[in-house]
């Protein structure tokens, strides 16, 4: 019988790093503005000029539709976003930052880009470098092929 250490195993390092890492940014958009982590990652990928659809970020932010279904629900409420029709799509809307989501956005990404600096500033240049093409190489799996 294998042993397992949970100490030791490689998923439960990830989850301790993504916890580190999540709970210093998280930090900084819930507490300036209230803001929960779906919401976020929603601005964060409509950015000061996106135009896109929910399906599209779905695919960007790696989120579920139920997740940004919810983010966009409360991003119009607080009137952060704006949506038209898609010509293209009539089934789909497009979705953009208003300005008033913009000027948030524009206050929050020095801040988030700070928070990254600190974090990443016990690593040298060529060491962020390899932390980046290391968590590149698992990204670029195919998990499904691990399923037993």
């Amino acid at each position: 019988m294998s042993l397992l250490i949970l100490e030791e195993f490689f998923p439960y390092h990830t989850r301790l790093f993504y916890r580190q890492v999540s709970s210093a940014v998280t930090h900084v958009y819930e507490t300036r503005y209230g803001l929960k982590p779906y919401e976020w990652r929603t601005m964060a990928i409509l950015g000061p000029d996106g135009d896109f659809t929910a399906n599209e970020i779905v695919t960007r932010s790696s989120m579920d539709k139920v997740s940004v279904s919810r983010a966009i629900t409360s991003l119009k409420q607080r009137k952060w976003i704006l949506s038209k029709a898609n010509k293209h799509d009539g089934r789909s809307r497009l979705i953009r930052l208003s300005a008033a989501g913009k000027t948030v956005y524009q206050e929050l990404v020095p801040l988030m880009l700070e928070v990254e600096q600190k974090l990443l500033s016990v690593y040298t240049t060529e060491e962020v470098a390899e932390l980046r093409r290391l968590m590149a190489k698992i990204a670029d799996q195919d998990c499904a092929k691990f399923v037993v």
